[in-house]
């Protein structure tokens, strides 16, 4: 489970960023088998998440319909991420202040965002699911979410 949340998370936002990365600092390599496996998990992530939470089948019926609406904003957060990214990656020969300041905060600003998305979704999620199966979206998502983070401080190296 632990391979398959780790891959899962890399989904998010290597597959934006990667050719953009790897023109500027030649960081990012991920092999056809690596790609494939994403690939196969990204379709797989509302039955991961189906499964960690053991819903019932009224809370899945609940659920479903929210989840997929999370996942559409989250989709997009994760093109804005991969927007930081690539700008970053276009600036990284060549980073001036300015450029780093507006990366900072475009950088920062989709993280409060995400984390305002999530508290949004719980409370949705609060008004048709008990407030224990909740708070389990919510370390999920927040441990996919660490996974991201961590495989993403591996590939991106620090600014110049």
């Amino acid at each position: 489970m632990k391979k398959i949340l780790i891959t899962l998370a890399a989904v998010a936002t290597l597959g934006a960023t990667q050719g953009a990365l790897a023109q500027s600092s030649g960081q990012i390599s991920m092999s056809d088998q690596e790609q494939l496996l994403i690939a196969q998990i990204q379709g797989d992530k509302r039955a991961i998440v189906l499964s960690t939470l053991q819903l019932t089948d009224a809370e899945v019926q609940a659920f479903t319909p929210i989840f997929d609406k999370y996942q559409a904003d989250m989709k997009e957060l994760a093109k804005r991420y991969g927007d930081v990214l690539n700008k970053f990656a276009s600036n990284y020969d060549s980073m001036t202040d300015d450029a780093a300041e507006e990366i900072l905060k475009e950088s920062f600003k989709v993280r409060e965002d995400r984390n305002d998305l999530m508290k949004d979704y719980a409370k949705r999620m609060a008004k048709k699911l008990p407030a224990t199966k909740v708070l389990r979206w919510v370390q999920i998502e927040n441990k996919m979410t660490s996974l991201i983070d961590w495989q993403m401080a591996q590939i991106i190296p620090l600014a110049r």
